[in-house]
């Protein structure tokens, strides 16, 4: 898991290097999403049990545009879940991450695009050893982009989302949880 988070790091630089080389316009914007999420938990030696958790949340986000359609954006999310999660008093997660996004310029207005992206974050927790649980996590998608004006656009998208949260222990037995998401979500841009 680590080596492909590296490797994945590696060529997001690569990547974003190339992009910043052509002329880029910078940008900052809002996505509201509404999540479906199906969780599995893995407990050793016991089995595993898999529920559902639907989530809504948002996402700041401060990126980079490049002529030919690259795209590389830093965000910070927050995400409410509908129930609450390893304990009885926390639902929400905090997660930063990056995406690489390719959009295809149909019009000078409208752009259909492409994204992956890689985040990580934590969750306030009770009753554990330690106070937080953290997650790792890896996303593709895809959606259209619509400029109003050269300096603001709307967009809306599809992403599927994968999580792996940070192992727990309960009284001497190890839980593992995994996560998949699909997030609807509309945005506007403001580019300067």
């Amino acid at each position: 898991m680590k080596r492909l988070i590296a490797t994945a790091l590696l060529g997001s630089s690569l990547l974003a290097t190339q992009v910043m080389a052509e002329e880029p316009s910078t940008y900052i914007g809002l996505d509201i999403a509404s999540n479906s999420n199906s969780f599995t938990l893995d407990v050793n030696g016991f089995g595993s049990a898999d529920f559902d958790d639907d989530s809504s949340g948002f996402k700041l986000k401060f990126g980079t545009v490049s002529n030919n359609g690259w795209r590389v954006q830093g965000y910070f999310q927050r995400e409410t879940y509908d129930e609450t999660l390893f304990d009885n008093t926390n639902d929400a997660l905090n997660e930063i991450g990056f995406d690489v996004i390719k959009g295809f310029e149909v019009t000078p207005e409208f752009s259909p695009f492409l994204q992956v992206g890689l985040g990580y974050g934590w969750m306030s927790v009770e009753g554990y050893d330690e106070s937080s649980i953290a997650e790792l996590s890896l996303k593709i998608g895809g959606g259209v982009m619509y400029k109003i004006v050269p300096s603001f656009e709307i967009i809306a998208g599809v992403d599927f989302q994968y999580r792996k949260w940070q192992d727990i222990q309960i009284i001497g037995v190890t839980v593992s949880t995994t996560e998949d998401t699909t997030k609807l979500y509309v945005g506007a841009n403001f580019h300067f």
